[in-house]
């Protein structure tokens, strides 16, 4: 999972062209020494050096875009959390991602996000590098299907190496290689990351009050809650952790009379009143006459 959320985190940072960018003045520099792809070498004008731009990186234009689509994604609860709170006000970077975030990004979000901003042999090999860490991480895995993807990789490293600069195969992205053997020897992907100790690390620095003694915190906060737990299981006549309902629960909603608007679900954001056009609103009409079961005797 540390590898894939640093080649995610170094692709991210290439794609925007932020402080995670590999593509760097000195990146530059090494092209012009190493004597390859001159379109790209630092340009001198004014005495000051300026970076041409590269086809692996997003325009300023796509890379709003790209930043728009990321904050208008809306995820199932408890599934991610809140890439709108990732994205910079001027949607021009992406900020504060944990490890779960990259995975998300790099299964889900980037193959779509990339298909519009940048060239089809760029966008193409970058959608194939997501679905191989789509195949590893997958609940149920064939051994044949990870000894086709150690083919697949190795090609798929090559157009990476055809497209992006010598900075930005470090020894993470080189890892990549060996990842399907990994899986073929270690089994599912799922049963060995560290998701799920990292989430039950937050909950323990939720403990903390004593930042001098973190450990101490640590163990009297659990010690509290257990207690806390157990003493509850025998209260009656209130709410407790045993019989609460989940925070997606939309029971006690009184329900309608008309039949066409018999389903009804608590709202979770604030209320907004959208105004509709003449059309519309006659579509909308229609539909609720057409579905009501109560006006049929009155229909001609």
């Amino acid at each position: 999972m540390h590898v894939e959320k640093n080649v995610c985190e170094s692709l991210l940072g290439t794609l925007l062209m932020n402080e995670k960018s590999k593509d760097t003045y000195k990146a530059r520099q090494d092209l012009q020494n190493m004597n390859i792809r001159p379109h790209l070498w630092l340009i001198k004008k004014n005495n000051r050096f300026y970076q041409p731009h590269a086809r692996y990186s997003f325009k300023p234009v796509d890379r709003e875009r790209f930043c728009q689509f990321i904050r208008e994604v809306r995820l199932p609860d408890g599934f991610g959390s809140n890439f709108k709170k990732k994205v910079l006000s001027s949607n021009s970077n992406i900020i504060g991602l944990k490890s779960h975030d990259y995975h998300i990004l790099m299964h889900r979000l980037l193959p779509i996000g990339v298909q519009a901003g940048l060239p089809t042999d760029v966008s193409s090999t970058i959608i194939d590098l997501c679905t191989l860490f789509k195949k590893i991480c997958a609940r149920s895995l064939c051994v044949e299907d990870m000894r086709n993807a150690q083919k697949e990789v190795v090609k798929i490293l090559c157009n990476l190496e055809l497209i992006f600069p010598p900075a930005f195969f470090d020894i993470m992205v080189h890892l990549v290689m060996h990842l399907p053997e990994e899986a073929i020897l270690g089994g599912p992907v799922h049963m060995r990351w560290m998701y799920p100790f990292e989430r039950y690390m937050k909950k323990l620095k939720s403990y903390i009050r004593n930042v001098a003694k973190p450990e101490g915190s640590i163990a009297e906060g659990y010690v509290a809650d257990e207690a806390l737990t157990f003493c509850s299981m025998y209260l009656e006549g209130m709410q407790t952790k045993f019989n609460r309902l989940d925070r997606n629960a939309d029971d006690g909603i009184p329900k309608r009379q008309l039949h066409v608007f018999s389903s009804q679900c608590r709202p979770i954001s604030k209320t907004t009143v959208p105004r509709l056009c003449e059309k519309a609103k006659k579509s909308l009409e229609w539909f609720v006459l057409d579905n009501c079961d109560e006006i049929k005797d009155y229909k001609s």
